[in-house]
Order: C-alpha cells, then structure tokens, then sequence
C-alpha cells in the first residue's frame, strides 16, 4: 500500500529533501507525466515556484505552448516573461518563451531558440533548474533529443536541475527513466499509457495498479533512491 498523505505535510518534507540527498546539494532531476488537465503543470509550477522562493535559486521555464494560462499565472507571481535570450541580469524567476512567428517558420526558430538558449547555459557552478512545459515536444518537433539527451545525463555536474513534463510517455526519451531521482504522476487515460508511464517512474508491476487506483487531480511522487512513495493532491 502506497499511503495518502496530505500535501501541506508532504510539501515541506519534498521542499526539504528534494536537491538534498544526506543533508548536502546535489541536482536531482525531476519527472511530472499527465495527460491533459489533469493537474501536472499546476503542480509544476507551483512546487518549482516555492523551492525558487525558499532556496533563492535562479529557474527558467520554457514554454513552447502559443499560450498558456499557467504562465501567465505565474507571471503574476513575480516571474517575468522573457521573448528573447538572455534575461536582464538579475531576473531569477525567468520565463523563456520565444515567440514562434508564422507556421512555416515556428518551428525552425523555436528551435534555435531553445538550443542557443541551452547552449549557453552549459557552464560550471550554473545553480539553475530549468522546466520543460513539453519535454517530447522539445525532443521531437524541435529534434533536440542529442542535446537534452546530454543535459539529462551530465548536467549535474555543473549545478544544473531538470524538471521535466510531458503528457506523451510512449516518445520520451530513455533518460527520463533512468536519470530522474524524483518522478511524479498523474491518472493516465487508460491502461496503455498506465503501463506507459509505470515504466518511466520505476516499475510496470508496482505501479500501474496504483496509478489507475488515482483520483482525479491526485498524485503519485516517487523518490528512488530512498524507495518512498507517496500519493498525494494539492488543495483547491
């Protein structure tokens, strides 16, 4: 039995934890899977948005979407909205949303946007935790699965955080099975995608039952290297 745990007790034990295996920092990837409106970005958004507030750390989500009411949300909560690269020096709470012009040009300067963004983000002592909106998005349609690829395995070592989502398991990469130390779902839309996403978060056997066993809105979070799990729901 995975236990229920109200999220006001679970949140700070997470926020604790969460880049602080055995008491020193340490980056810890995250993965959020759920299919659409079923809560993942809001719980993003919203834990990302306390460790940020706590810690002091600089973060960068990028968003992709042509719009998004959860960025704009957040917006509202101190973080800025940026079209281009870099932000003005001192912007911590950033939101990296290049614009995707006409259609027969979106993509391509999508992808150079996020790419030249990434690029420059390599660097030693980063302190940064960047979010994905779509992580299969940006692996896919804008063919960056080489870089995110090395970000999922080797950044790390610079300081550098991954938050990842994504509402399509079966095109993540294998990366965002191995590489996160923290993975959290929502109720797939049916067993395929249970099973699907069981898989990226440690176990078909062990949790694809419990994963179709969710309420609307609840989540499992997993920490992997400590074999906890727990389910949970964020008020409102």
């Amino acid at each position: 039995m995975v236990e229920r745990i109200p999220w006001d007790e679970l949140e700070p034990a997470i926020l604790d934890h969460w880049g602080w295996p055995g008491g020193k920092w340490q980056p810890e990837h995250m993965a959020v899977l759920g299919p659409t409106g079923s809560g993942k970005s809001y719980f993003a958004t919203h834990l990302l948005h306390q460790r940020v507030t706590r810690s002091g750390a600089h973060a960068i989500i990028v968003a992709t979407k042509p719009a998004d009411s959860t960025m704009t949300r957040m917006a509202r909560q101190g973080w800025v909205i940026r079209r281009t690269w870099p932000p003005d020096y001192g912007q911590n709470r950033v939101i990296y949303w290049p614009t995707s012009g006409k259609p027969s040009e979106g993509i391509a300067r999508q992808r150079q946007a996020v790419f030249e963004m990434l690029d420059e983000l390599w660097k030693p002592d980063a302190n940064v935790i960047i979010q994905f909106d779509e992580i299969a998005y940006i692996e896919h349609e804008l063919k960056l699965s080489p870089l995110i690829a090395k970000y999922w395995r080797e950044s790390r070592a610079l300081g550098i955080t991954l938050m990842a989502m994504t509402q399509r398991p079966r095109f993540v990469s294998r990366y965002m099975h191995s590489e996160p130390s923290w993975s959290v779902a929502f109720r797939p839309d049916d067993e395929d995608d249970a099973a699907r996403v069981a898989e990226v978060i440690g176990g078909r056997r062990k949790y694809k039952p419990i994963l179709l066993d969710l309420e609307p809105h609840e989540f499992l979070i997993v920490r992997r290297r400590k074999r906890e799990a727990y389910i949970s729901k964020l008020p409102g």
